[in-house]
């Protein structure tokens, strides 16, 4: 009885298994590609090893934020499990192991695709790298890679099925998210106090490279990656605050809905706008290394043709998976939008205000990473201009900026071009009598 149910469930919730099927097969996909560039890099004697660990990390934090997604559609599903007898234990093996047969299927189409893209990368990139790799070797590590991914987020969903009680899993996704113990004005001093941290460091390293610069630098990540992540949570907190029933201002425009939008999964956003903001950030290092390295700035490097080449890639890494993650968003949100249409359009909205309800709701989604990150660069290309650098080096800086800036621009128009017309039309189908 439980297989037949299992199986009629499964087909009705095929759009859900193919957002997961695609999720997880493009972070596959990325490890894989990170796996080949760690191994070729420690082949040809420069340290790769860790960024197999940061992309890990990523897909940890995108697998769990998409796990809670999933429990979500199949919170209805899952209560009729538990009416029919079925234990919470049981429940949660049933569901982990069909993500582990999904995990399975991902991992043989994500190393095909990491493959690909490594070959294509290494036939544009200069036909005199002669880069080898074993496969089976990749395929191991991306299996250990996934392995740990599974264990640890099926691990976390487990445990919430078990302490999830049955009336709570029925309303699962009527309820709100529980409320932050920590407050606004707590956030707001953790984001100025990590903020001054990071500038102080900053200045210490520019202020004089060749001491504190090599010693330094490696302490700079913690404290900006926690000025991010501390920065989108006193943003939320903020809109928070600013969305209480006094304020009329909430009620023109469509704000209110526009601010819960974004207020809906706030805990989790902070933490993927961080991500995304890093990946940017991250693209933007490895262009302008690679670009540094093109004028000679960096002759030490004995193996530069490869160093560029690499650069190369993992700015292609980092871009790909911040639009990757950024569609992973629009495609969990779009369960949402449609009844948010459907709200708008029942309180007299015509189809040219839906649309621009939908634009502008795309626009701030796009936007909101690259706050942080256009700021982060802003003042770093301003501190090294004002410091004691070399001409060729602010020069290579600014005009790599500019470069990713350009390439940013046109794919996020790209991005939400294709967004809009999917959201066009899903408006059509909303209005339709």
């Amino acid at each position: 009885m439980y297989l037949n149910l299992t199986l009629r469930n499964a087909r009705r919730s095929l759009k859900d298994y193919l957002i997961y099927l695609v999720t997880l097969t493009i972070l596959t996909a990325i490890i894989c590609l990170s796996n080949i560039v760690s191994t070729v890099s420690a082949e040809t004697g420069i340290e790769g090893s860790s960024l197999p660990v940061l992309i890990v990390l990523i897909a940890v934090a995108m697998l769990h934020y998409m796990n809670q997604f999933f429990l979500k559609q199949r919170s209805r599903e899952l209560a009729t499990y538990s009416l029919l007898g079925m234990s919470r234990e049981r429940i949660a093996r049933l569901i982990c192991a069909e993500l582990f047969l999904l995990g399975l299927i991902c991992l043989l189409m994500g190393t095909f695709l990491g493959v690909m893209l490594f070959g294509i990368f290494t036939f544009l990139a200069d036909s005199t790298l002669s880069l080898t790799f074993s496969l089976i070797k990749i395929f191991s590590q991306n299996l250990g890679c996934l392995l740990l991914i599974e264990l640890f987020t099926a691990f976390l969903l487990r445990q919430k099925i078990k302490k999830l009680p049955l009336g709570q899993l029925i309303n699962m996704k009527a309820q709100q998210e529980r409320k932050e113990r920590c407050s606004f004005h707590f956030w707001k001093k953790a984001c100025l106090i990590s903020t001054l941290i990071t500038v102080i460091i900053s200045g210490m390293i520019l202020w004089d490279f060749e001491t504190f610069g090599y010693s330094l630098i490696s302490m700079l990540s913690m404290p900006l990656i926690f000025a991010i992540y501390a920065f989108y949570k006193t943003v939320f907190l903020a809109l928070r605050e600013y969305r209480r029933p006094e304020n009329t201002e909430l009620y023109e425009n469509n704000r209110l809905l526009r601010i819960s939008k974004l207020l809906s999964h706030h805990r989790s956003n902070a933490l993927l706008y961080t991500i995304l903001s890093l990946c940017l950030l991250f693209a933007f290092v490895s262009l302008s290394f690679a670009n540094a390295l093109k004028t000679g700035l960096f002759p030490s490097f004995a193996v530069s043709d490869y160093m560029i080449f690499l650069q190369n890639v993992l700015s292609f890494i980092f871009t790909f998976l911040y639009f990757c993650l950024l569609s992973l968003l629009q495609l969990v949100d779009s369960y949402q939008t449609r009844n948010d249409f459907r709200i708008l359009h029942y309180l007299g909205k015509d189809q040219t205000a839906l649309k621009n309800f939908a634009l502008t709701d795309l626009l701030t989604r796009f936007f909101l990473p690259v706050v942080s990150f256009a700021l982060i660069c802003g003042l770093l290309l301003l501190s090294i201009t004002a410091g004691n650098f070399s001409t060729i080096l602010i020069q290579t800086l600014w005009s790599s900026a500019a470069a990713y800036f350009i390439l940013l621009l046109i794919l996020g128009l790209l991005f939400s071009s294709v967004t809009y017309q999917l959201n066009s039309r899903t408006i059509k189908e909303v209005i339709q009598p």
